[in-house]
């Protein structure tokens, strides 16, 4: 027996020791297993910590300045797209959110002050216009007419842009007129832009009229399209008007024999007349008011307005179609305005520029029906009216607005 116990004692020690061995081996592994898991949250710590360094210096502020300016911008991508989960798309969501919900105050803001600028020179706008129409009943001279019918028509020109901005901030035209001949259209949209004499107006021998509601909407967007085609074309060229009898109702085109539109320019046109969410940064700097205007009054009132470089005299071409619930035919129309029978006037003379030579005559007034405010035809557009019907009817590339 005693010579046993030095074995068991030796089988004990070598066991502890196996058991030891098994032991540390163990703590060895779960040791470099806990190194490796702290080494992998390390380089994960500073991954992230790149990424939203890289997030705050270089993606945040492409992406402020794409929804700012509201141009597409080409934001940078992630650093690490491991990272790229949940929580940064959160952050880029909530960011997203905050721009647009600030964009959208500051346009807000940005109307409001346009509509009270525009309100304010379309008031004094038309006041000057009534004082002009009174100066045009009082006096006989016909040079002094003459400066009066300029004067006039450059106040037209500043009413139709101011009305132009009230309407892109969303609100109304505010004149009210009587269902209107298709060639009056013509001539009341060529009386409120500058170079109306290059303005050629092809015989016009549809006798439907426009609905009252539509007429003014309508003159403001020929208007735009009339004065785009004399700035982008050379002064010497002329711009061609004529209707075109389409098989829902009838189309206005505008042709002009400029430079044409390119690409990205066509891009910008298609924009400015289709996209309703445009706000005051789409405008460019300073705010062009004049397509994005035509846009917002065809979807308001149901006509449509297609610019292209299709012009058959190399430039641009402007289509304004009116489908046929917005026309009426002749004597269908009830006038807003009732006007007393006068006795037959004398054909005016005109000066060399085609401008009417006034008359005293005592003419009924107007009698209108109370409460009623419809805007009478500037003195401009009268006296073109008047020469025009003492020459004859208009002809073949008529410059008579």
């Amino acid at each position: 027996m005693p010579e046993t116990v030095p074995w068991i004692l030796f089988a004990l020690g070598v066991l502890l020791a196996l058991v030891a061995g098994w032991i540390a081996l163990r703590y060895r592994r779960i040791a470099d297993a806990n190194a490796e898991r702290i080494a992998v949250l390390d380089r994960t710590v500073r991954a992230r910590d790149e990424e939203l360094t890289h997030l705050v210096e270089r993606r945040l502020p492409a992406l402020v300045h794409g929804a700012v300016r509201g141009v597409d911008t080409e934001v940078p991508g992630p650093l690490h797209h491991e990272l790229h989960g949940a929580v940064l798309d959160l952050v880029r969501g909530t960011i997203d959110d905050i721009v647009a919900a600030a964009r959208e105050n500051a346009d807000q803001a940005a109307r409001e002050v346009v509509l009270a600028v525009a309100r304010k020179l379309q008031g004094l706008a038309n006041n000057q216009q009534l004082k002009l129409t009174e100066m045009v009943g009082r006096h006989d001279d016909p040079a002094f007419l003459e400066d009066l019918m300029r004067i006039d028509h450059t106040n037209a020109q500043i009413l139709r842009r101011a009305v132009g901005m009230a309407v892109f901030c969303r609100a109304w035209p505010g004149r009210q007129h009587s269902a209107t001949e298709l060639h009056d259209v013509v001539r009341g949209a060529m009386s409120r832009i500058l170079d109306y004499q290059r303005v050629h107006v092809v015989r016009i021998e549809d006798t439907r009229r426009v609905l009252g509601r539509v007429v003014e909407p309508l003159v403001m967007t020929l208007a735009e399209l009339l004065e785009n085609a004399t700035r982008s074309s050379h002064p010497s060229t002329p711009v061609q008007v004529h209707v075109q009898l389409t098989h829902t109702g009838v189309a206005f085109v505008v042709e002009d024999a400029g430079v044409g539109l390119g690409g990205t320019e066509r891009e910008k046109v298609v924009r400015l007349l289709g996209d309703a969410s445009l706000g005051m940064s789409d405008l460019g700097n300073p705010p062009c008011f004049g397509l994005a205007t035509c846009g917002a009054l065809a979807r308001r009132y149901g006509f449509t307005v297609w610019v292209d470089s299709g012009s058959a005299f190399g430039g641009a071409r402007a289509v304004v179609h009116v489908p046929g619930p917005l026309l009426t035919e002749p004597g269908a129309g009830r006038p807003l305005v009732a006007v007393a029978e006068a006795p037959p006037r004398p054909q005016p003379t005109t000066t060399a520029n085609g401008l009417p030579k006034r008359v005293r005559q005592h003419a009924p007034a107007i009698a209108r029906p109370p409460g009623q405010a419809a805007a009478p035809l500037s003195a401009f557009q009268r006296a073109s009216r008047k020469a025009t019907e003492g020459a004859g009817a208009p002809t073949e590339g008529s410059q008579t607005p």
